[in-house]
C-alpha cells in the first residue's frame, strides 16, 4: 500500500462528500478526511487507477487531484494527529 493525497472540488449537486467517502470505502482503502475536500488514502494501485475509480462518480466540471506521497508535514487537520501518523507510517 502507499500514501495518496486526494483533493477535489465538487461543482454540482452530485456527488456529495458522503458519496466520495462511500466510493473510497468500497475500494477497501483506509482513508481519512484531513481537510474539507482533501483525503489521505492508503491504496495499493497507482495514482491514475485511483483517479479513474473516483472519476466514475465525478462530473466533468468537478476537479480532482491524486498525488502519491512519500513524506508529508501537517498542522491542525480534521483527523487525529497520532492516528494519521500511525496510518501514514504503516502505509509507507
Amino acid at each position: 500500500m502507499a500514501n495518496f493525497i486526494v483533493s477535489y472540488d465538487l461543482n454540482g449537486p452530485t456527488p456529495s462528500h458522503k458519496q466520495v467517502d462511500d466510493l473510497l470505502s468500497r475500494l477497501g482503502a483506509k482513508r481519512a478526511r484531513v481537510l474539507e475536500t482533501v483525503w489521505w488514502v492508503d491504496y495499493s494501485g497507482t495514482p491514475a487507477q485511483l483517479r479513474d475509480h473516483l472519476k466514475t462518480i465525478l462530473r466533468s466540471e468537478d476537479g480532482l487531484l491524486v498525488c502519491k506521497c512519500s513524506s508529508a508535514a501537517w498542522q491542525s487537520l480534521l483527523v487525529d494527529n497520532q492516528s494519521l501518523v500511525n496510518a501514514w507510517n504503516n502505509a509507507a
